[in-house]
C-alpha cells in the first residue's frame, strides 16, 4: 500500500470543530452539539473506512515496510559485548521572529535491553487466513519462523556472537520428486533440491520448542518458542555431489536469507515475505505483554509459477538494521499503534464520543475474527503505519488485538504507553497534538488570549527557563490537547516572552547513538525531510449527513475523555492559571489531590522503577500557594 493512499483523517491541529467551549452548566463537561458533532464526524470517517476495506484484498505490493522505516535510524553494526541500547532525538527550532535565536534540543535519552527473560510462544491455528491474490498458498506462518532467525542472527553478527542448534531436530524425508503433503501427524515442507545445511537449518527453525539460540544462552527479543502443534517434516532432493554426513553450524543472517528467497520462490511467496516479516517486527511488543502469537495454517501448492531474482527478501534484508531499531523497542512499537486512534483536533473532553463510533466499527470484526479487514482499514486509516498494523493483525487474537476496545472504551493499553516524539517523526505520522506545531499567531486579537494547546507547547519548549519548569521537560503523556484558553496576563513569564513570537517551528534533526565511551552520530536528516506529510482534510462538516449523527438519547460515558483531561491537565498543574481554577478543582482533574499524592510516596510506573521528578515536589508548595491566593480574592470578590 502506498504512503500516498487517502486516509481522510487529517486537519490542521488549529481546525476549531468544537469550538473549546464547554458546557455553561460545567467548565469540562462538552455540550451536546460538540458531542454531536465530534461522534458524527467520527462515524462518517470510519464507516467510510469500513466500506473500503471490505473490497480490499491482499497482494504482492499491500506490506510495504520501507514506506515506515525509511527514515529510522539503523541499528549499529558494532554492538560488541553490548546486551543494551541508548540513544538521543536532536531538534533544530525555526522561528523567522523569535525573541531567541535558533537553536537544537536533545530530548530524553532512550535506553532499552535486547533480551529478554524468556522467547515469544508461538501456536499454529487451525485455519489459514490473509490469503493472496497472486498464488494459492500460504506460506506466512513458514516465512515468519525464517524471519525470526534472520533478525535473531542479524542482532548476534552485530554483537559478534554465535548461535547453536539445541535439539534433536525432526527426520528428513528425501524424495526423488518432492512434493508437499499434510497427513494427520506431519505437515510435509518441500524445499526442493537443497544442500544438508540447508536442510538442516529448516528443521532447526520448524522444531517444536526451541531449535536453535544463541550461544550464551540469552534470548534475544525476536526469539519464538514453537508449542509444536503442527508438526513438520522437510522434504528435499539431495544431489549425490552436496550430500554429507557434516554436522553443520547455523547458517549466518544473509546465507538464511537465500534460504528463504529459494523457498519463496519455489511456491510464489514473495509478496508475503514482506508481511511475515511484518508479524516478526512486532514480536518485542508481544512479549513484553507476554502474549501468544497464533499464525495462520500453511498451505503449500506448486502453480508453476516462480517469482524470479532478485528477492523481495532480499530487499527487505538491505533494510533490516532499520526496522530493527524501531522494532527492538515495545514502547516505539507501543506508541506507534495506539496513536493510531488519535485525530488531530479533537479536544482531551470529547475523546468518549470519537472513540464510540470506532468501537461499533472495529469490534464486530474482532468478534467474527476477520482481522484481515482490521488490518485492512487500521492500513487506510494510516498508511505510513500500515506494515505494523498488518503484522499485529495476521498475529491473530494476541492481546494487542483483545486490548483495542479496553484501550477505547477507557484508554488503557497492556503496557505503558506514550507518544514518542522522534518514533513520530521517523514514520512521519504525529502521535500527539505536542508533534503538530499549529498555524497562526498565538495570540487571539479578538479575546487576547492564547489556546491552552500552545500554552502546553511553549512550556515545553521553555521548561528549563526557570526551575519550575523542570516538570515540563518531557510532553505530556496523554496526545489528546487540552480544551480552551488562557488570557495572556496569566501566563508565566517565560511562557509570555514568546506569545507574540511567530510560531515556534521544532524540526526533527537526527539521531545519535551512545556505544559505550563511543558516540555514533547516525541519521542525519536530509534538507526538506523534517515536514510532516500533508495533512487530509477530506472531513468537511457539509458532507456529514443526519445518518451520521448519533442516536437520540446518545450520551457518552465520558470514562476515555475523563482519562484524557485528568491526563492532560494534571501535566500543567503547577501552573494553574485563576480563571482555570474551576477545571483544576474538577472531579475529572482533581489536581490537588494528585499532587498532595506526590507529597506522600513515589509515584511508579507499571513496574514499580520509575520516580517522578524531584522537582515536582518542590512545586507542591507553590500550587498550594496558588490556590490559597485564589480563595483570598474570591472571600474579598464577596
Amino acid at each position: 500500500m502506498s504512503s500516498s493512499s487517502s486516509v481522510s483523517t487529517w486537519r490542521s491541529d488549529t481546525t476549531d470543530r468544537s469550538s473549546g467551549i464547554p458546557n455553561e452548566d460545567d467548565p469540562v463537561i462538552p455540550s451536546p452539539s460538540q458531542v454531536g458533532r465530534i461522534f458524527a464526524e467520527s462515524k462518517y470517517l470510519w464507516q467510510g473506512l469500513f466500506a473500503r476495506a471490505g473490497a480490499m484484498t491482499m497482494q504482492c505490493d499491500t506490506v510495504r515496510l520501507l514506506d515506515l522505516g525509511h527514515r529510522v535510524p539503523p541499528m549499529p553494526d558494532n554492538l560488541q559485548s553490548m546486551c543494551e541500547l541508548a540513544g538521543q532525538a536532536m531538534w533544530r527550532m525555526e522561528s523567522a521572529s523569535c525573541t531567541s535565536p535558533p537553536h537544537t534540543r536533545t530530548k530524553q535519552t532512550r535506553k532499552w535491553a535486547l533480551t529478554r527473560p524468556r522467547p515469544t510462544l508461538c501456536t499454529i491455528s487451525k485455519r489459514s487466513w490473509f490469503p493472496f491474490s497472486d498464488t494459492k498458498s500460504n506460506g506466512v506462518s513458514l516465512l515468519f519462523f525464517g524471519w525470526t532467525y534472520i533478525l535473531c542472527m542479524k542482532l548476534l553478527e552485530k554483537q559478534h556472537l554465535d548461535m547453536k542448534y539445541t535439539t534433536r531436530l525432526p527426520p528428513t524425508s528425501r524424495q526423488s520428486e518432492s512434493s508437499s503433503q499434510l497427513d494427520d501427524r506431519w505437515n510435509t515442507v518441500d524445499i526442493g533440491i537443497a544442500t544438508e545445511a540447508e536442510i538442516q537449518w529448516w528443521n532447526a527453525i520448524l522444531a517444536p520448542g526451541q531449535g536453535w539460540r544463541p550461544a550464551t544462552g540469552q534470548q534475544s527479543v525476536w526469539a519464538i518458542s514453537y508449542n509444536g502443534n503442527i508438526k513438520f517434516r522437510v522434504s528435499a532432493k539431495v544431489e549425490p555431489a552436496i550430500r554429507s554426513t557434516t554436522s553443520f553450524n547455523p547458517p549466518s543472517s544473509a546465507e538464511a536469507v537465500s534460504f528463504l528467497s529459494k523457498f519463496a520462490s519455489i511456491y510464489n511467496l514473495q509478496g508475503q515475505a514482506s508481511l511475515a516479516l511484518a508479524m516478526a517486527l512486532t514480536l518485542p511488543l508481544h512479549g513484553e505483554i507476554n502474549s501468544t502469537v497464533q499464525l495462520p495454517k500453511p498451505l503449500l501448492v506448486r502453480d508453476g509459477i516462480q517469482s524470479p531474482c532478485p528477492s523481495i527478501i532480499t530487499d527487505e534484508y538491505d533494510n533490516l538494521s532499520r526496522y530493527m531499531t524501531l522494532s527492538s523497542k515495545p514502547a516505539f512499537l507501543s506508541s506507534t499503534l495506539w496513536s493510531t486512534f488519535w485525530e488531530p483536533g479533537v479536544d482531551s473532553n470529547l475523546v468518549s464520543p470519537w472513540c464510540d463510533p470506532i468501537i461499533k466499527v472495529i469490534k464486530p470484526l474482532i468478534d467474527r475474527d476477520d482481522l484481515e479487514r482490521l488490518g485492512h482499514l487500521m492500513a487506510l486509516r494510516r498508511p505510513n503505519l500500515a506494515p505494523l498494523w498488518y503484522g499485529v493483525t495476521a498475529c491473530g487474537q494476541t492481546k494487542i488485538i483483545k486490548a483495542i476496545i479496553p484501550f477505547l472504551e477507557k484508554l488503557q493499553t497492556p503496557m505503558v504507553s506514550r507518544p514518542i516524539p522522534e518514533v513520530a517523526a521517523w514514520t512521519r505520522s504525529p502521535q500527539s497534538f505536542m508533534d503538530l506545531s499549529g498555524s497562526g499567531p498565538y495570540i487571539n486579537q479578538e479575546t487576547g488570549e492564547v489556546s491552552r494547546a500552545d500554552v502546553w507547547r511553549l512550556r515545553h519548549e521553555c521548561w528549563d527557563a526557570e526551575p519550575e519548569g523542570m516538570c515540563f521537560r518531557n510532553p505530556p503523556f496523554s496526545p489528546w490537547p487540552p480544551f480552551g484558553s488562557i488570557p495572556v496576563d496569566e501566563l508565566e513569564l517565560p511562557v509570555r516572552a514568546h506569545v507574540s513570537c511567530a510560531r515556534h517551528l521544532w524540526a526533527y534533526s537526527r539521531w545519535t547513538w551512545f556505544l559505550g565511551d563511543e558516540t555514533e552520530v547516525v541519521d542525519e536528516m536530509h534538507a526538506n525531510e523534517d515536514a510532516w506529510p500533508e495533512l487530509d482534510r477530506n472531513i468537511n462538516p457539509s458532507q456529514v449527513l443526519p445518518e451520521y449523527l448519533p442516536p437520540l438519547g446518545y450520551t457518552p460515558d465520558n470514562v476515555a475523555s475523563e482519562m484524557a483531561v485528568g491526563a492532560i491537565f494534571r501535566w500543567s498543574a503547577t501552573e494553574m492559571e485563576a480563571t482555570g481554577k474551576d477545571i483544576y478543582t474538577h472531579p475529572w482533574v482533581d489536581a490537588l489531590a494528585d499532587l498532595e499524592l506526590w507529597e506522600d510516596e513515589d509515584i511508579k510506573d507499571s513496574r514499580g522503577s520509575a520516580r517522578i521528578e524531584s522537582s515536582s515536589r518542590c512545586d507542591l508548595e507553590h500550587v498550594k500557594g496558588w490556590v490559597m491566593r485564589v480563595e483570598e480574592k474570591r472571600d474579598l470578590s464577596t
